[in-house]
């Protein structure tokens, strides 16, 4: 989605995929601002660098929070949790969706966003961690992150 700003509403420049996240974002039971978060990751409006958990990757948000080495082992032990099975997806609007309708109930449905949009939080608050606190931990580690 990289550089096409907020007026892509107003052009109704929007895919399927994207309307339907967006349309579906602000229902999570995930407290506003990891839902805020959320919602600036999709618009592709994060502060990126240099990849902190591998260094010879230009941090785009498509590559830390899917693609990732490290990253993409969080996703891993969490579909391994609950038993979801696909691949990874090349953008993030595809990798919700298919978390959501990896369910068929609503409360599951409802459930498995809560979980993607707290993975997504937790991912950048570790990578945050790393950069400013020079913080290093394992993807098996355990520990507090606000």
């Amino acid at each position: 989605m990289g550089g096409r700003g907020v007026f892509f509403f107003v052009n109704g420049g929007l895919s399927r995929e994207e309307e339907v996240v967006f349309r579906d974002l602000w229902k999570s039971k995930a407290p506003s601002k990891i839902l805020a978060f959320s919602w600036t990751l999709l618009l592709d409006r994060i502060p990126t660098k240099r990849c902190v958990f591998s260094d010879h990757e230009d941090e785009t948000v498509v590559h830390l929070f899917l693609y990732c080495h490290v990253i993409s082992k969080v996703w891993m032990k969490v579909m391994s949790w609950l038993q979801f099975h696909f691949i990874t997806l090349p953008n993030l609007f595809l990798h919700i969706i298919c978390w959501s309708s990896a369910m068929r109930l609503k409360k599951l449905r409802r459930g498995a966003q809560l979980l993607w949009h707290s993975a997504i939080w937790v991912i950048w608050k570790l990578r945050n961690d790393r950069i400013f606190n020079k913080n290093v931990r394992e993807v098996d580690e355990k520990g507090g992150s606000s």
